[in-house]
């Protein structure tokens, strides 16, 4: 099913091939700084390997973006509206579960060393989760706005318009209308 070209136009104006391209990059950088923490400190692997899993969510998630601003569809439109509010939930959760462990202190000597690299790339990963955060609930409103109501503004009339004469107003519309033209 294609999509009206007002709808076109208000689904292109968010930048999606843009914002793809962000929450590809958001997602390798979270796959790559999740795989070093999980290298490093073994009794956080649990949250570590649900980081992960957001990651190559947020990469999936970002290709179809930058697919749907290639060419639109509804489907495209749709699957994305549902792929961001997905990846919006699990950056959240992703969020919450690293947000308790900083600050990160080593229970013994061997952590105290990498306590201030590991700091860093969990403030590095909680940064990018609200940035992806962020960006899936604005495409996710502006693909229900692209839906919606550029689609209500395709398919109202206008009045007194040329193009439509039976909305028009007067005798000359009704007598074109009854002669059949």
């Amino acid at each position: 099913m294609s999509l009206y070209a007002s709808q076109i136009k208000a689904f292109k104006s968010a930048e999606p091939k843009t914002l793809g391209a962000v929450e590809i990059i958001i997602g390798a950088l979270t796959v790559i700084l999740s795989t070093i923490v999980y290298k490093l400190h073994y009794h956080i692997q649990r949250e570590i390997i649900i980081l992960i899993l957001n990651g190559a969510q947020l990469i999936i998630t970002g290709i179809v973006l930058v697919h749907a601003g290639r060419r639109p569809s509804k489907c495209l439109v749709g699957t994305n509206i549902v792929l961001q509010l997905l990846t919006a939930a699990f950056d959240i959760v992703g969020f919450g579960l690293i947000a308790r462990h900083v600050p990160f202190r080593g229970e013994s000597y061997y952590y105290r060393d990498s306590e201030f690299l590991v700091n860093g790339i969990l403030g590095t990963l909680i940064g990018s989760l609200v940035l992806a955060c962020i960006i899936g609930l604005v495409v996710a409103l502006l693909g229900v706005y692209a839906l919606s109501v550029s689609a209500i503004k395709e398919l109202t009339p206008i009045p007194n318009a040329t193009a439509n004469p039976q909305y028009g107003s007067g005798g000359q519309a009704r007598a074109a209308m009854r002669a059949g033209n």
